[in-house]
Formats: C-alpha cells, structure tokens, sequence
C-alpha cells in the first residue's frame, strides 16, 4: 500500500519542532529514520496530516556522560549506539545486545529514540534497553510547548 497524503515540514529547532506538534493538536508525527513509522504509514494504521522531520536537529543526535549517566539523543542511529565505546563500557547489556537487533542496514538508518518512542512489541530497542534503563541520565527526557 501507500501511505495516506501529508505534509512535509522540516524545522530548524527543537522548539520549532514542538510548537508544530502543538500546532497540529494530534495530527503530527515525527520522523528521523522512519524505520517503525513507515510501515504503519504504508499499512495505513498511522495517518498523520503532517511530518515533521527532525533528522537535521543536531542537538538530538549524541551519546554522552552526563549527571553520572548516559544522555543517548533521540535521532541518534542504533549503529552509533551499537558502536559507542561509552555504551560499551556503562551498558555492557545494550552494547552486546544491539548487535543482534534487525539488520546493520537497519540499524544504520533506525534511530534509537523512534524505536523506543513507538514501542513496536516486534522491535527489539524496547526490550534491550528497559533492564539498562537505570544508567541513562532520566528515562526519558520531554520537552513540550507548555
């Protein structure tokens, strides 16, 4: 199938990028990497008015030491999670697990926050990186228009 019609934005900031959700009331995805979106856009069970595409946000892509744990940005490809020497070392489990997770093609393109954010029971992100959890700086970092 094909997916359903929609518009394209691409923000220059996170703010930007939450005052168009904020904008669109429900109706707005986001999309970096496209790996858990499009198929259900291409099966039509997701049917968003509008995309907005995040990949250029570099501030969401990075893996770092912060407040005693890591900080993994939520466009930050499963490869680079896989291959970060800091996951390595702090998430011995999400290093050795990633590798096994789909395909490197997959992994090269999939981001790492899409995964988790959409919780998809076949995708394996969710289930490797919930017993790591306790390391990241918080869970889950949120930013909102409010």
């Amino acid at each position: 199938m094909k997916p359903p019609p929609f518009d394209y934005v691409v923000p220059g900031s996170v703010r930007e990028a939450v005052s168009l959700l904020k904008q669109h009331d429900g109706e707005a995805k986001l999309i970096a990497g496209g790996q858990s979106l499009m198929p259900l856009l291409n099966m039509r069970l997701a049917r968003p008015t509008v995309l907005v595409d995040v990949n250029r946000l570099k501030d969401l892509d990075h893996v770092r030491e912060a407040d005693g744990g890591l900080a993994i940005g939520a466009i930050t490809r499963q490869r680079t999670v896989e291959k970060s020497e800091l996951v390595k070392n702090r998430l011995p489990l999400l290093h050795a697990a990633l590798q096994y997770v789909s395909h490197p093609q997959i992994r090269n393109r999939g981001t790492f926050g899409g995964s988790l954010a959409h919780a998809d029971p076949s995708a394996e992100c969710p289930a490797v990186a919930l017993p790591s959890m306790r390391s990241f700086v918080s869970p889950v970092r949120m930013e909102s228009a409010r």
